[in-house]
């Protein structure tokens, strides 16, 4: 069995100024940018090996976040863009009460990885949730995952176990 994590920031202490990351940007998403959010996030979980035996809950989970997300007259979601097309999304749960603030994760497109734009992103929807008067962010991932070794302890995000499958329906 794979455990899970869930990561914490405290947000006051953030950096307020955003990173550059030239020619790619990184900005709110458009109302009209929810289904090129959708196919970008699929692609980026369905390249990651570590999330396949949770494939078909996990869809169901981020197609729900992403659709609660894109109801808001502001959708509650981040985007990094190469020119016109979406290369990256971080979609979010901005209620001070959510279990996972960062329902997606910043998630990359496979050819555009390991050039720190996961990091960048992170730190666009922190200070996005930041904005929305979130005291303390959080964020869950699988124990293993390259989220959880690489990119979720930045900006001070400190770990701790959750018991149970996130993904699991809650019993009434």
């Amino acid at each position: 069995m794979i455990s899970w994590i869930c990561f914490e920031w405290k947000t006051s202490g953030l950096p307020k100024d955003g990173v550059s990351f030239e020619p790619f940007v990184i900005r709110a998403a458009e109302k009209s940018e929810q289904e090129s959010v959708a196919k970008s996030i699929k692609s980026a979980f369905s390249m990651d090996s570590v999330w396949g035996d949770v494939s078909r809950p996990l869809a169901e989970k981020i197609a729900a976040g992403i659709e609660a997300a894109f109801l808001l007259p502001e959708p509650s979601c981040v985007v990094l863009a190469h020119g016109s097309r979406v290369i990256g999304a971080s979609v979010l749960d901005g209620s001070p009460d959510a279990t996972n603030h960062l329902s997606s994760g910043p998630c990359i497109l496979h050819e555009y990885r390991n050039r720190g734009l996961a990091s960048g992103l992170l730190a666009a929807s922190l200070a996005f949730l930041q904005k929305k008067e979130i005291a303390v962010a959080r964020g869950l991932t699988r124990a293993n995952s390259i989220t959880a070794r690489f990119i979720y302890p930045k900006f001070g995000g400190v770990s701790h176990p959750i018991e149970g499958d996130p993904l699991k329906p809650k019993a009434d």
